[in-house]
């Protein structure tokens, strides 16, 4: 896979993960609503992550994506475990891709690689590149098997 166009930003605050949804039901009105669990935060972050992100001069681009996140978060006091435990990879990988739809991408489908990692800093860095399209019957498009070591 060649690179053809690739943006770096890094974003100065905690992350805020996506969270679960939560379902909210106005007797008086009597309407059920949706919202995530983590709903102030996650907006902040999401405008954070797209504000930075437009910074850099980012466009919309269409065809494959990838993307790799470093997210920074903040030491504990007690280490002992020796690796950051929450919140969950999955969920802030995915305020990080809905914050750069309509920013970097049209649609998060685009994105066919991640690479993301917690680790104790005070930052969050970002890269978004385009991947050249795939031909169906390029040997170099196929999967990947990992085998385990004999």
């Amino acid at each position: 896979m060649t690179l053809s166009a690739r943006l770096r930003f890094i974003v100065h605050a905690p992350p805020a993960s996506q969270g679960s949804m939560t379902a909210v039901y106005n007797r008086r009105l009597k309407v059920a609503r949706v919202r995530h669990s983590n709903a102030p935060a996650l907006s902040k972050w999401r405008t954070l992550v797209a504000a930075r992100a437009r910074l850099v001069k980012a466009t919309q681009w269409e065809g494959p994506i990838g993307i790799r996140i470093s997210f920074g978060i903040a030491a504990p006091i007690d280490t002992r475990h020796g690796y950051p435990k929450s919140p969950d990879l999955d969920k802030l990988v995915r305020g990080v891709l809905d914050a750069l739809t309509g920013v970097c991408y049209v649609d998060d489908s685009q994105v066919v690689k991640i690479e993301a990692e917690k680790i104790w800093n005070s930052d969050t860095i970002i890269e978004v590149w385009r991947i050249e399209k795939q031909r169906p019957n390029d040997p170099t498009a196929q999967a990947t098997f990992w085998k385990e070591d004999a």
